[in-house]
Formats: structure tokens, sequence, C-alpha cells
């Protein structure tokens, strides 16, 4: 079931061995039932809050929190840099995840895929690897398209859409790591991988995690490359426009210069002869202009 946005959604399943919650977009009255309910901690509580929680496992009394971050779609701005954190509390008898945003991601998970408990964490970690993955694929096509518009013509719109994917591969490299950090810890959890569909899981999603990285860090490098690129054209661009200021400017001091000297009080040679003193000088001119720009035409300059 999709929902609108900003719609809270608070639902409970039944499954074979367990019952799973799953909170999205949680207002003031859902952490009230969260707390009294499932009797859940006002610091967890307060973790699930903060949107710049980064990906632990932790133990609680009578639970165990696991909190990874998964790339979400900023509704608002259309970009896909965001990462949200998802909370997924653990306990004998339900699974509870929580998050601030929609997780589309879990309406993917079929009924097969919840057997167990641990199996459905399992399976939510995978899901997530693979959304990383799609989301590279989208950044990546964002870029290949503002260097083709870079290519044409250098415009700050597209040297700002590569700064945004710049921030997220900065932000997916920080989450796929944190989650990678995640998996070790639950495989060292006692009983927790003890199937072989478990293990297959976890090594499922311990691949798909360092696909992520690699592809991540290649993107990344490709980036890079791409801006250096474009700052020497840039670069280039700027010492082509001021030596042809600096030419310009050499040339219009020639003449200046003539009709200066001309204009002084002092006795000057053909200072009585208008016309003669008049063609000497507007040869001279001639003569220094073309002679400044043989010079600049010859060095590239122009």
């Amino acid at each position: 079931m999709r929902k609108l946005w900003g719609v809270v959604m608070f639902v409970a399943e039944k499954l074979k061995g367990f019952s799973w919650i799953n909170v999205g977009n949680p207002d003031h009255d859902d952490f009230e039932r969260l707390q009294t309910e499932y009797k859940i901690d006002e610091d967890t509580i307060s973790d699930i809050l903060d949107p710049d929680e980064q990906p632990r496992f932790e133990v609680e009394d009578d639970y165990k929190v696991i909190i990874v971050r998964f790339p979400i779609i900023n509704r608002e701005t259309d970009t896909l840099w965001h990462t949200e954190p998802l909370s997924i509390i653990y306990s004998s008898n339900r699974v509870i995840t929580v998050c601030r945003k929609r997780c589309d991601l879990l309406d993917k998970i079929r009924p097969d895929e919840k057997l167990s408990r641990e199996e459905f964490v399992l399976n939510i970690i995978y899901y997530i690897a693979e959304s990383y993955l799609r989301s590279l694929k989208e950044l990546n096509k964002r870029v290949l398209a503002s260097k083709k518009v870079l290519q044409e013509r250098v415009r700050k719109k597209e040297l700002m859409a590569l700064l945004e994917v710049e921030n997220s591969y900065t932000l997916y490299m920080a989450g796929l790591k944190g989650n990678v950090a995640v998996l070790d810890k639950l495989e060292k959890v006692r009983g927790f991988v003890k199937t072989e569909e478990a293990q297959e899981l976890t090594e499922d999603a311990r691949i798909e995690l360092s696909q992520g990285i690699e592809v991540v860090t290649s993107y990344s490098k490709m980036l890079k490359s791409i801006k250096e690129t474009f700052e020497s054209i840039i670069n280039m661009d700027s010492n082509t426009y001021i030596n042809r200021l600096t030419m310009w400017n050499i040339i219009l001091v020639v003449p200046t210069v003539i009709v200066g000297y001309y204009g002084m009080n002092t006795k000057l040679p053909f200072a009585d002869n208008d016309q003669t003193a008049t063609a000497i000088f507007v040869l001279i001119m001639i003569l220094l202009v073309g002679f400044a720009l043989f010079s600049f035409i010859r060095r590239r300059v122009v």
C-alpha cells in the first residue's frame, strides 16, 4: 500500500513466528504508543528522531537496536543525495521498523522472506544494499548528462549538479561502510546467523554492500577526473580572455602615447606642416598597431 507524502503509517502484521510493526513518518502519538505499548525507552526514541544517526548495533535490556542508513529521494527537491536512518528494534517475539520518512523498500520484501526474525532483518539489509546500487546508477546518469552539457558550454547549473553528486557519493560511502559494520556485528551475535539461509543472506548482503563501496569509489574517481578537466578548461579560457584584453590594451596605448606626445607644448618635427605631420602620425600608428597584431597572431593570442 502506497501512502501520500506526510501521512502517518503504523501497521502491525502478524507473521508465522513473530510480529512485524512498521512505523513510517511517525508523529508524537506514535512515539507515545511505542513507549507505552511496546516498552521502547526514551533514549531509543530520541535516536530514532535524529536524522544524522549513524549505522550501529546496540543491545538493550529487552531488545536489540539495529540502525542502518538507506538512500532516499528527497521529494521536495527531487535529489538523490539524501540518506535516512532506518531503526530496527529486534526482540524475542517481534520486529519493529521505524523510519522518519517513508521506506518503500520494505514493501518489496516477500512473505516467504519473513519466515524468521533473523532472515527478515538480513533481507532488509540486503534490499538496502541493492537500493544503493540502483541510486548510484541514477547518479552516474546525471553525471554523464552534466558532462555532455559542459562539453558544449560551461554552465554554473551543471557544475552545481556535479557538486551535489559529489555530496551524494560522500554520504553513500558513509552509509555503506556503516551498514557493513552493522552486518559484521550481527554475524558475531550468538544464534543470529544460525541457518544456512541466513548465512547465504548475510553473504549476499555483504557482496552487495562491497559492490556498492567499489562503485562509489570508482564513480568518485571518475567525477574527480571530470571536475579537474573542466577546471583546467575554465582556467585556460580565463587565461585566453586575459591575454586578449592585454593585447587590445597594448594596441590602444600606442595611438594614445603618440597623440599625447604631439599634444605637448614643445617643438616637434613637422609641426609647421599639418598634412605631413598627420600622414606621418597615421603611418606610425598603422605600423605599430600592425606589428603588435602580427606579434600576437604569431603567438596565437588572438
